[in-house]
């Protein structure tokens, strides 16, 4: 069965990025669909049956590119039928790849063999397929290795965005407006970085 449109749903539903229909928000919807798409492949499971193509920005599939961005997906009602080990898929893919910019994501899959091998095509505008044979070539032990890694952690942390920075916050944690300042006025060099935030026994903030 493709399930194609319940991961597309399920990840506007769990990214704050997406939930701004805007151009950014589809090329970050298209990879993480993408990255998801491999995990299922390495797991033996195609449960997304879409064409991936090589565009511009990166890998895409047509098919949740328009759904985005003409059929605002962000508002459809989509019932969600995916099983507990399909939605800790996407937990995973989205807590290693969605804190990623468009424009950074875009770049990482220009570095992967599976567009890199297609970019005369691309050039062309031809916007050639992936294959899952390339897929599998490129990411089977990678994302075979990242499930295992994963697939037993609970995935319970609240997202927070602040000054462009992304903070997964423990689920006890509310933050006080001077620790909100504080985290906004942070020197931190890397904004593509993932910082996890929680207390430690005094109650002070631990930010790692």
């Amino acid at each position: 069965m493709d399930k194609t449109l319940m991961v597309a749903k399920w990840f506007c539903n769990n990214n704050n990025t997406i939930q701004t229909n805007s151009y950014d928000g589809n090329v970050l919807l298209n990879k993480l669909c993408y990255y998801a798409k491999a995990m299922f492949l390495a797991l033996n499971k195609d449960i997304i049956q879409k064409d991936v193509e090589a565009w511009k920005n990166g890998p895409v599939l047509p098919y949740v590119y328009g759904k985005y961005k003409y059929d605002n997906l962000l508002n459809l009602d989509v019932k969600i039928e995916l099983s507990d080990d399909e939605v800790k898929v996407l937990q995973i893919i989205n807590r290693l790849y969605g804190y990623l910019k468009a424009d950074a994501i875009s770049k990482q899959t220009h570095e992967e063999t599976p567009w890199s091998t297609l970019e005369e095509k691309v050039k062309k505008q031809l916007n050639p397929i992936i294959s899952n044979e390339a897929l599998l070539k490129e990411y089977k032990d990678i994302m075979f290795e990242l499930y295992n890694d994963y697939k037993d952690e609970e995935f319970n942390e609240k997202l927070e965005i602040i000054n462009g920075r992304y903070f997964f916050l423990t689920p006890d944690i509310t933050l006080t407006d001077n620790e909100y300042s504080e985290l906004c006025n942070a020197n931190y060099d890397d904004e593509n970085v993932t910082y996890y935030v929680s207390r430690d026994s005094e109650g002070n903030l631990i930010v790692y």
